[in-house]
């Protein structure tokens, strides 16, 4: 399974983060496909489609992130690693996300516009946003979007921007004084944030979301400076079984301000429980979670084609009979179909190098050369000649022939 595993810039494979984005896909993954069963399904749905639900797995990754963005900066601040060279910061967030994302954009357009006769002139102004990650600031969230499960992408790219100004949180010496000021930023945030939610330009913003990002900084705080000190113990684990249903349970309001700091424990248990780490770090969860940003962008388009052929088929009228049924028609086919844009397009580009590398790869697409220069047959006499005209120095072959 290697040539499925990510590639880290890292020098350390952190297999626990992974297993944790795999909880967040699939509870976007597992709920995107309730929501297109509770539409003209075959069974009738139990419950009403709570649109905020879906956001608890975004806002895993948003805490994922912050996390994964943060070490750098901090080992830089606090264990004297190397500093930050920001020019290949941003470049490497732009050669890792773009490429996978300006396809899964066209794709999703070519399919609006095949399946649905989307109007190409309608689509245009949205991927246009898309492209350049505007679209929740120009036209209010994903409504219209070419691929409306972009939406967070655009959130995570604003944070990307900000992090070398809030890594500057890690500049403060005091290890009691910077995990307080984390915490407040973080409880500030979630409380300040709440009026945004009506305000949709404002609601899928970094502005709304900030605490998440700063749960993965205090995360990542503790990480770099404590993690040699870490044995597992059960109590993290304990901690974990009591806190893992309130990301679902809570409330919008509540669970805004809240849930950051419930994050915070679950993903230190993810490092310290005996058994949460253990199952963090199986290859297989963790694989599927090194997939994620494939399977993200993707999932809703498959699921969507799926369960068009999938739909009528069911026993029974129990609904959760149905859902399991469907998806277990469903999963198979976007770990495939996603699980392969992942080996073709978005493993290769975590490759730092891939840029260099496939230039050097077109470079031997070019006609053979001898030493730069195409040779030329004289029809007159069978004299090899340069393109500048003057004859090569006669062959083996032809100096026995003339003997």
């Amino acid at each position: 399974m290697l040539q499925f595993r990510r590639i880290t810039t890292q020098t350390r494979f952190i297999a626990q983060i992974d297993g944790l984005r795999f909880v967040a896909i699939a509870w976007v993954v597992f709920f995107h496909i309730y929501a297109v069963l509770s539409d003209r399904g075959a069974v009738h749905a139990p419950w009403t489609l709570d649109t905020d639900l879906p956001k608890r797995g975004v806002e895993l990754f948003f805490a994922i992130s912050g996390f994964i963005l943060g070490v750098p900066f901090a080992s830089a601040r606090l264990r004297n690693a190397p500093a930050v060279n920001l020019k290949q910061y941003f470049l490497r967030r732009l050669t890792r996300l773009e490429p996978p994302y300006f396809i899964s954009l066209l794709v999703w357009a070519a399919s609006q516009w095949v399946t649905a006769r989307r109007p190409l002139g309608n689509m245009a102004p949205h991927l246009l946003a898309s492209f350049f990650y505007l679209h929740n600031l120009i036209f209010g969230g994903f409504r219209g979007a070419v691929n409306t499960a972009a939406w967070s992408l655009e959130v995570e790219i604003q944070f990307y921007v900000l992090v070398p100004l809030l890594a500057g949180l890690f500049a403060i010496a005091v290890t009691r004084l910077r995990r307080m000021v984390i915490l407040g930023l973080m409880l500030a945030s979630g409380i300040l944030s709440l009026p945004l939610y009506k305000m949709v330009h404002f609601h899928y913003s970094i502005a709304y979301y900030l605490a998440f990002f700063l749960a993965g900084f205090l995360v990542c705080d503790l990480y770099v400076t404590r993690q040699e000190e870490w044995k597992p113990n059960f109590l993290w684990d304990g901690l974990a079984l009591s806190l893992w249903p309130l990301i679902w349970y809570l409330g919008r309001n509540a669970g805004h301000i809240v849930l950051p700091f419930v994050i915070v424990v679950l993903y230190l248990a993810a490092f310290r429980g005996r058994v949460c780490s253990a199952i963090f770090r199986n290859r297989v969860i963790a694989t599927i979670g090194g997939m994620c940003y494939s399977i993200y962008l993707f999932h809703p388009l498959v699921v969507y084609f799926v369960k068009h052929m999938t739909a009528p088929l069911h026993i029974g009228q129990d609904f959760w009979f149905y859902y399991a049924l469907q998806a277990g028609m469903i999963v198979p086919v976007v770990l495939l179909l996603c699980g392969a844009f992942f080996v073709l397009i978005e493993r290769p580009c975590m490759d730092k190098e891939w840029p260099q590398k496939l230039w050097r790869f077109a470079q031997t697409l070019r006609a053979p050369t001898v030493r730069g220069r195409q040779l030329q047959a004289d029809p007159t006499n069978g004299v090899m000649r340069s393109e500048l005209g003057k004859p090569l120095p006669p062959t083996a072959e032809q100096l026995r022939a003339d003997h």
